[in-house]
């Protein structure tokens, strides 16, 4: 989950400083609101603080993300497992099943 809060602000980050590299971007965002950056951060400290007081507000939010997340790490937890067992059974050193076109065959 916050991966993708991370991702998003990186990539949305991104794409507001892209017109700002293109002169003719600049052109059009002449008649564009003025952004005020130091307003904008303490929005964004305020909506961060209101997030992490969810769990004070609503305890039952808290407590089903929490089951949500330690019953994906149970099946992400055994589906790295399964990926294991099926890579350690192609890679082992036993025969292998690949055959490559280059190298005949011999036994």
């Amino acid at each position: 989950m916050w991966f993708l809060i991370r991702g998003s602000f990186w990539f949305s980050l991104v794409l507001i400083t892209l017109p700002l590299l293109d002169s003719n971007s600049r052109e059009a965002l002449e008649g564009a609101p003025p952004l005020e950056v130091g307003e904008s951060m303490a929005a964004a400290v305020e909506a961060l603080q209101d997030i992490r007081q969810i769990c004070v507000r609503k305890p039952d939010i808290c407590e089903t993300g929490s089951e949500t997340f330690a019953a994906l790490g149970v099946r992400a937890k055994e589906g790295a497992r399964i990926a294991y067992q099926f890579l350690d059974s192609k890679f082992a050193d036993g025969e292998s099943d690949l055959v490559t076109g280059s190298l005949p065959v011999t036994n």
